[in-house]
């Protein structure tokens, strides 16, 4: 990928995102007006101005821009919290199992998400080796060979050192687990690398060497990303070698040493 396709597909995401936000706060200009005269029922508000409903926005943003895991888990939560605010502007709506909805059926919603989450895991593993058996050589589905780097760690953790002579990319899913990979003895092509990183209540730290350009891109709810490297050098935007981290976090940490 060249500099300039780069900067052609983050233009086309930056007008993506800012077309996103135009319709979301032309919806909410919307909405309140109808509140304001009367068209809607006020006792809505505490369903449409709420934090599932945020969470029910994020998943569909995230499905807008093609993603699958980290979308999903959103709008399971999102529907799950928001279901006991129907039932107290329409009494009956979930019928008997309106009292202490919430209380009662959290443990499904944990059931629920980890059933996805196994699922996800086993169709990406084996979309994930067939990729590398077509186009990189026969691997397991976590591993390293030709450069790429791919892992799948759920309720587990891994260590590990990069030891291919030059690091060209890969992926790291991790749920309820941690991941820790040494790039320090390896370096970066004359090029964008893309290393995409997906985490649910997991961890994922990475030591990298000072001179590298690091450049994050995440979706995060609950989550975030940190540089603690001591000596950093500043980023250099014409350098050709750059790694750029992307994906989700979610309840999920993305740490540079």
């Amino acid at each position: 990928m060249n500099k300039d396709t780069c900067c052609n597909n983050r233009k086309k995401n930056t007008l993506s995102f800012v077309a996103m936000l135009g319709i979301v706060l032309v919806l909410c200009g919307l909405i309140l007006f109808a509140f304001n005269i009367g068209w809607l029922n006020p006792a809505f508000k505490s369903i449409i101005f709420s934090w599932p409903m945020l969470l029910i926005l994020l998943a569909i943003m995230g499905y807008f821009k093609r993603q699958k895991m980290f979308p999903t888990i959103l709008l399971l939560l999102g529907v799950f919290f928001i279901l006991p605010r129907f039932e107290s502007v329409y009494p009956g709506f979930l019928g008997s199992a309106g009292k202490d909805f919430t209380s009662n059926f959290w443990p499904l919603l944990l059931i629920i998400i980890g059933l996805f989450l196994i699922i996800e895991v086993a169709v990406s593993r084996k979309k994930r080796t067939s990729f590398i058996t077509n186009f990189v050589g026969t691997q397991s589905a976590t591993g390293e060979s030709g450069g790429w780097i791919s892992k799948d760690i759920v309720f587990g953790s891994s260590e590990s050192v990069f030891l291919e002579p030059v690091f060209r990319g890969g992926d790291l899913d991790v749920a309820f687990g941690g991941i820790v990979i040494d790039f320090r003895k390896t370096t970066l092509p004359d090029t964008t690398v893309h290393l995409d990183i997906d985490a649910i209540f997991g961890g994922v730290t990475l030591y990298v060497p000072e001179d590298w350009c690091v450049k994050p891109n995440f979706d995060s709810a609950f989550g975030g990303y940190s540089d603690k490297r001591p000596n950093v050098t500043a980023a250099d935007s014409d350098s050709k070698s750059k790694l750029i981290l992307k994906g989700s976090l979610l309840f999920s940490g993305c740490t540079v040493q």
